[in-house]
């Protein structure tokens, strides 16, 4: 057995059903024989842009693979590369890599060196005997921590080596672990919902990622406030809800710009409230509870009052336990916000609905 093969048995084992794949790569081949799907794409964008969908829709339980050439494979690739970085999508991305006698000399593509600052991990296989461990740490990475993408470069002299006795059967798939926000920091985080006078929620893609959506959904429904979602966290929160005000970008809906002008403290769960250009601003002035699971995030763009570190669906439990204790459920039946919010989509659909229904021809896309 060589050093691919070795990888393809190791990715079986970890479940992966398919890899994306433009060739050439010597995995793919060995992947093949182990019966993992091989789906070939024409360009390389395209075929980790797939990979990166079928992460993002399996919320850290299974993950997308992509496989592709050295060199110009590996060079085509940086622009989906640096979206899934962009999005914090945990996706393995497997180059070809050059042999370790040129991997160093200028102007071959060290993938791994070149891609360390845009993935979570990036790690180049430079000795057959370390693929089990170099696999394990990968998807450690995948399961853990802040989601993003992870390289593993495999060079292509030491990979095609013969794997040495005892090393074939190493590998030990790492688990998935999670953590929670301490007592304290969601006594005082129920403390703050409750003095708030007019709280939002914003809720990003790590509602999803925790599989916490139905517990959103009960902890809005138990305040009768209203929930924004970022565009990576789009349908974390169902938008035919009353209590919902949309998604966006730069441009969002009526109820969510008038929302977050008037709320004086934002629940914001699953989300590193990066400043971007594709979500909206948030306004001076604003109280805010963060929940996130990577503390880098905390107080990087906004000033966080409150810091829940830890998975956002015990996070969202623990805080639905403190303020049912200071509630009950007195809020649950408060129609005020679900009229205001309904108010605003009233306004919105009759502005824009000459355009929904209008025959004018050519379409205009403004």
């Amino acid at each position: 057995m060589n050093g691919f093969e070795l990888i393809a048995k190791t990715l079986k084992a970890e479940g992966v059903e398919w890899i994306a794949c433009y060739p050439s790569n010597p995995l793919i081949e060995a992947a093949a024989k182990e019966d993992i799907r091989i789906v070939a794409f024409r360009h390389e964008r395209g075929g980790l842009m797939a990979a990166d969908g079928y992460s993002r829709t399996n919320n850290r339980k299974k993950f997308g693979v992509f496989v592709m050439q050295d060199a110009a494979g590996a060079e085509n690739s940086m622009g989906a590369l640096m979206q899934a970085y962009a999005d914090n999508i945990p996706v393995l991305i497997m180059p070809a890599g050059y042999p370790i006698s040129s991997i160093q000399t200028k102007p071959n593509f060290w993938a791994s060196k070149i891609y360390e600052p845009m993935s979570k991990y990036a790690e180049s296989i430079l000795k057959v005997e370390d693929i089990p461990t170099i696999m394990r740490r990968a998807f450690h990475h995948l399961r853990n921590g802040k989601p993003g993408p992870v390289v593993v470069e495999m060079t292509k002299d030491v990979c095609g080596n013969e794997v040495p006795e005892g090393i074939a059967n190493s590998y030990h798939s790492p688990k998935r672990y999670t953590y929670r926000p301490s007592v304290e920091a969601i006594q005082d985080a129920a403390n703050l919902i409750h003095d708030s006078k007019n709280l939002m929620i914003w809720a990003g893609q790590g509602v999803l990622m925790a599989e916490a959506t139905n517990e959103l959904k009960e902890l809005a429904e138990l305040l009768s406030v209203p929930v924004y979602t970022s565009m990576p966290g789009k349908s974390a929160f169902d938008e035919r809800h009353d209590l919902s005000i949309g998604a966006g970008s730069q441009t969002t809906t009526l109820a969510a710009k008038e929302f977050l002008e008037s709320s004086d403290a934002i629940l914001a769960l699953g989300t590193s409230l990066t400043a971007t250009p594709y979500a909206q601003a948030i306004p001076p002035g604003k109280r805010i509870i963060q929940n996130v699971d990577n503390p880098d995030d905390i107080n990087k763009d906004q000033s966080v009052e409150i810091a829940l570190i830890g998975d956002t669906k015990q996070t969202i439990n623990l805080l639905i336990e403190d303020l049912k204790e200071l509630y009950g459920t007195s809020r649950m039946d408060d129609s005020n916000i679900r009229n205001e919010i309904a108010k605003y989509k009233k306004e919105f659909e009759e502005e824009f609905e000459p355009f929904f229904n209008s025959d004018e021809e050519p379409l205009s896309p403004y």
